[in-house]
């Protein structure tokens, strides 16, 4: 089995590299354009987030330029009047002014060149709270005087813990943001109308200090993003640096995040990371954000894993499930040549934790390819889960890619993490996705969707009275995408970001 393994992945290595290579030949990589949408004084960018407690509040963050120092949100009870806007509330947003030359974080100032001649913004954000659970909301936003969007709409959670739950996970959208992310975002949303909640699991951009790269992921299908609550998970490209004269890089949060989201504090934890590390709670599901981003700084992982491990003790949902950016498995096979990608001091810090708590999911991206794994309780360990052999778990591991920067995978397909006890069960290459899960009383369904509809992945976890999972893979998955059986690759560099 190793030697099919080893074959396929020297052949994949080099198609990978000719593709690649032929590319980089050329004198001149041309990069295709996007269009940048200045702020005025009227209102765009507008993202919703979810609270702690989406049954009963959500915050809307929105732009304007800096000639709009007072903003509103209004927001109503929809109902089939037609002048439903007569009732409505008006709340005062609070307004931050925005540099896009140069950023102040905890190691100093930091400069934005990708954003040399572009003039300052104002940020707005309000917090609605204290509505109904279960509830249909019409709400719109302000720039200048007169300057309202149209209404737009909104769901508050429900409160029973029996009621389904259906949700979107991407992984990285990071590379053509601009020409390819809009269509699997509008794919998915097609594909599940009805989803209360969508999981991005950091890198939505390349370059986290880029107001051009955050114009296009914001402007990739506003009605959606304005609609659909956005659990936003920090990545490793959401960090911006600065060369010290040891020729040592400072990493920082870019502040372009906390401009441009307004996401659930945790007071119990450091400045460096709020509102990058947060919990969110469904009915009977609770969603836990980590900052994988913190990488070469233990002090900053450890508080993470207690604050984890403090608040799954709490929790009282059935179902709680993890999402960061790095993997705690990686399968990314890059740079080639070499054994890969591996975040040590990630798997040190959390997976001790998810392993406590037998936590049910842990959706990740970073790796830019395709990969299901689980670790199975100690009479299925080592165990891989297919449709004719359930296998009971303790957690499943899932990477995904929602852009067309894609990577090999590993050589040794996990391997180097078996003495953990988990298996690799399906990997993809050349193979963007989306992912749809659904949560119902005592299961949690997962789907994976190429960008043309098609299932991909998929599988059940049936949770029993006592607490166990049994992972139930589903039938008739198509093969295994690879790039030695998928069609031409070409490097992701001539798109637009």
């Amino acid at each position: 089995m190793k030697l099919i393994w080893t074959t396929l992945f020297c052949f994949t290595l080099i198609l990978w590299t000719v593709h690649t290579h032929a590319q980089s030949t050329q004198e001149k990589i041309s990069k295709a354009k996007s269009p940048y949408i200045a702020a005025s004084s009227w209102p765009d960018r507008i993202i919703v987030t979810p609270t702690e407690d989406p049954s009963t509040s959500f915050s809307i963050t929105w732009r304007t330029d800096q000639t709009i120092e007072v903003a509103q949100a209004q927001i109503v009870k929809a109902s089939p009047d037609a002048r439903f806007d007569i009732q409505a509330k008006s709340l005062t947003a609070t307004t931050d002014g925005v540099s896009l030359s140069h950023g102040e974080s905890q190691l100093g100032e930091f400069s934005y060149p990708a954003n040399t001649g572009l003039a300052g913004v104002n940020y707005h954000w309000v917090t609605l709270t204290d509505l109904q659970p279960d509830t249909l909301y019409n709400y719109r936003v302000s720039g200048g005087q007169g300057n309202w969007t149209s209404w737009r709409q909104i769901k508050t959670a429900p409160q029973q813990r029996d009621r389904d739950v259906e949700f979107l996970y991407f992984g990285d959208a990071q590379s053509g943001i601009y020409s390819h992310w809009p269509m699997i975002l509008r794919s998915a949303w097609q594909h599940a109308p009805k989803a209360e909640f969508a999981i991005y699991a950091g890198d939505l951009v390349n370059e986290g200090a880029s107001d051009r790269q955050w114009s296009n992921w914001l402007n990739a299908d506003p009605f959606i993003l304005s609609m659909i609550p956005a659990v936003l998970v920090v990545g490793n490209h959401e960090y911006d640096w600065k060369m010290q004269a040891n020729n040592q890089k400072d990493w920082a949060l870019s502040t372009l995040w906390q401009d441009q989201f307004t996401l659930p504090l945790s007071p119990t934890l450091p400045v460096e990371l709020q509102e990058t590390v947060y919990v969110t709670r469904y009915p009977d599901l609770d969603i836990f954000v980590l900052n994988s981003g913190a990488l070469g700084d233990v002090a900053l992982l450890d508080a993470q894993a207690q604050w984890l491990d403090k608040k799954l003790q709490s929790s009282s949902a059935k179902w709680r499930i993890v999402t960061m950016h790095h993997p705690v498995f990686s399968s990314c096979g890059m740079p080639l040549n070499t054994a890969g990608q591996d975040e040590p001091d990630v798997r040190a810090a959390f997976l001790p934790v998810f392993l406590k708590h037998n936590v049910d999911l842990v959706l990740q991206g970073h790796d830019h390819t395709y990969s299901r794994g689980s670790i199975g309780t100690p009479e299925d360990i080592g165990k891989i889960a297919s449709p004719l052999e359930p296998k009971k778990v303790r957690s499943v591991f899932l990477t995904t890619v929602a852009s067309p920067k894609t990577y090999p995978q590993k050589l040794d397909r996990w391997q180097e993490y078996s003495h953990y006890g988990v298996v690799l069960e399906r990997i993809g290459e050349n193979t963007p996705t989306y992912q749809i899960i659904k949560k119902t009383d005592n299961k949690l369904k997962y789907q994976s969707f190429t960008t043309d509809g098609k299932l991909y992945d998929g599988f059940i976890l049936e949770k029993n009275l006592k607490g166990q999972n049994t992972l139930r893979i589903q039938a008739d998955l198509p093969l295994q995408r690879t790039f030695a059986n998928t069609g031409p690759y070409k490097s992701h560099h001539d798109l637009a970001e």
